[in-house]
């Protein structure tokens, strides 16, 4: 049986920043999150999903990401990086046992936004620390970016990167 384990946001941080450092041949702007997930073993499909506030899925035993067909690229790659998160922080180097059948599957969707799950909030973090690594964020900052040429720059939206810079208690216009 899986064990749930918990994370600080300073041990996420350092563990995106790892799987950076793993992939420096995916360091470019915006992260090359599809080839991040087919480098880690996985590989990732686009599907259609029975309910339309689904974005994503991990199916960790297969090792295999869904992502929905029907997201613009920018919610594509928030969804692989977050289901890279969960296999990371939840999945890798787990022993899934013979008898347990079950499928483990972690759906991103509207309700996983908000907060009622705390793998679901890691999962977004450590997209979001992914996606738009906090030095970089502050680089483009100085220079003086907008929040849409940093959107574009990160491959995000600007409600991720407003997010972000929220979060990280930058305040912009």
């Amino acid at each position: 049986m899986l064990e749930s384990k918990t994370y600080t946001k300073k041990q996420i941080v350092n563990i995106a920043l790892d799987v950076l450092d793993s992939f420096t041949e995916c360091i470019e702007f915006p992260i090359k999150v599809l080839e991040i997930a087919n480098t880690m073993g996985l590989k990732v499909f686009k599907a259609t999903f029975d309910r339309d506030d689904v974005s994503g899925m991990l199916k960790a035993q297969e090792g295999e990401i869904y992502i929905s067909e029907k997201d613009n690229i920018n919610r594509q790659r928030f969804s692989i990086a977050h289901e890279i998160g969960h296999y990371v922080l939840h999945y890798k180097g787990k022993v899934f046992e013979e008898r347990d059948n079950r499928k483990h599957i972690s759906y991103r969707d509207s309700l996983s936004s908000l907060g009622f799950s705390i793998k679901e909030i890691e999962a977004n973090f450590f997209a979001a620390n992914l996606l738009m690594p906090e030095d970089k964020v502050k680089e483009l900052c100085r220079k003086g970016y907008s929040i849409n040429q940093m959107a574009d720059f990160f491959g995000v939206s600007s409600t991720g990167i407003s997010y972000r810079l929220d979060f990280l208690g930058i305040e912009y216009e």
